[in-house]
């Protein structure tokens, strides 16, 4: 059994589980009324970016409200799945939420934030709550924690730095920032295979190298080079491969197969030379779970890829929701905080609406699905009604 965070319908954030247990809710959809009923409009708290705590005994989300003419601030929540705790760490205005990480302890969130037209990455711990700190700001802006915690790795572009910076940041103590030497390459999140640090960086020609380096950007080794946007996304569990694709065009245009490169030894394997959306790697190391844009169908495809090789295996077509679709397009942040394979690797959750004859069956509010990749042929099952929907990191 797998525990699921979604949310409904009403916006509000529901646990179930791989058992198709009666979904439990976490929040409630209480009405916030401003003045006397039929004048000023009523207004709701919603719920977006469910994420479990480390430890599973928590979730974090943003909870916003908003009303038929304005938008109120984002508050940053932890909920305890008893569903009696809610504990705000944060209340932030004038801004849109975008993504949230917990710290590797649980100790701290970082907060990616939309002001405008720049993102902001911030900071609230536990110890202080309601304290936001400001780590970064810029456009694009991706970061990932190091494995112990002590450091941010943020890859920041900006309006005065048009090649952007890559950063080592202590934001939990006072230890000096150590910027990399060489300008990032087209943008993707630092990840920290095998307790590395690999991210792109650019090369003399323009393209974008994929190099593996020690936490402080010291003994660089690249391990290939390619051109346009990259996703690198790390083997679980400390194995020290990654998976790596590019989209040779740029962001909005699919990426173009999957790459496997062994940090270590350079040694590299195609996967899969399908053109694909996003890609992610199962909790056990093996297999690859990719979307593929069918345009003839008017879809997206999901298959699979086992590492030892062999064919890919179909799973299924969808037609997504927004937050899924937004999901996938910065897959290679979320899939390191968002998990959408169960930690057995048997089970992977999507939101969406059925899709065949070339278009989507809007006759019915989305679903959460909930596809066996045991059973390919078998039609995914319905978990609950909503629009995105993530793993817990254990059972």
């Amino acid at each position: 059994m797998s525990r699921v965070a979604f949310v409904g319908l009403d916006r509000q954030i529901y646990v179930t589980d791989t058992t198709l247990a009666e979904p439990v809710p976490l929040t409630a959809p209480v009405p916030r009324a401003g003045g006397a009923w039929g004048v000023s409009p009523r207004s709701q708290e919603t719920w977006s970016w469910p994420t479990w705590s480390p430890d599973d005994a928590w979730i974090a989300g943003f909870a916003v409200e908003g009303s038929d003419t304005e938008t109120g601030p984002a508050r940053v929540v932890a909920l305890s799945l008893d569903g009696v705790r809610q504990v705000e760490w944060a209340h932030i205005p004038n801004v849109s939420p975008i993504y949230l990480q917990w710290h590797p302890t649980g100790d701290a969130l970082s907060i990616l934030l939309q002001q405008g037209t720049d993102l902001t990455l911030s900071l609230v711990r536990k110890e202080r709550i309601g304290q936001v700190r400001p780590l970064e700001q810029g456009v694009p802006l991706f970061f990932n924690w190091s494995p112990d915690g002590a450091r941010v790795l943020i890859h920041v572009g900006g309006k005065d730095d048009p090649n952007g910076r890559l950063v080592l940041r202590d934001p939990l103590g006072d230890d000096e920032d150590i910027l990399y030497d060489r300008s990032p390459g087209s943008f993707c999140a630092p990840v920290f295979p095998a307790g590395r640090a690999v991210m792109a960086l650019r090369a003399d020609d323009g393209s974008s190298e994929v190099v593996v380096s020690d936490m402080d950007g010291g003994n660089p080794t690249t391990l290939l080079a390619r051109r346009g946007l990259l996703a690198v996304v790390p083997a679980p569990n400390g194995a020290p491969w990654v998976a790596v694709s590019a989209a040779p065009r740029g962001e909005g245009s699919p990426y173009q197969g999957i790459e496997l490169v062994h940090i270590e030894t350079g040694e590299t394997r195609t996967l899969s030379v399908s053109d694909c959306l996003a890609f992610f790697w199962s909790p056990k190391g093996d297999y690859l779970l990719y979307a593929v844009v069918d345009s003839e169908a008017n879809c997206l495809l999901w298959n699979m890829v086992y590492v030892e090789g062999g064919p890919s295996i179909p799973l299924g077509s969808f037609w997504p929701t927004r937050d899924i679709l937004f999901y996938l397009h910065f897959f290679d942040q979320y899939a390191q905080s968002h998990p959408i394979i169960s930690h057995d690797g048997r089970h992977v959750v999507f939101a969406g609406y059925p899709a065949g004859g070339g278009q989507a069956d809007l006759s019915s509010p989305p679903r959460i699905f909930l596809k066996d990749v045991t059973d390919p042929d078998r039609p995914p099952e319905l978990l609950g009604r909503g629009s995105f929907a993530v793993f817990a990191n254990k059972a």
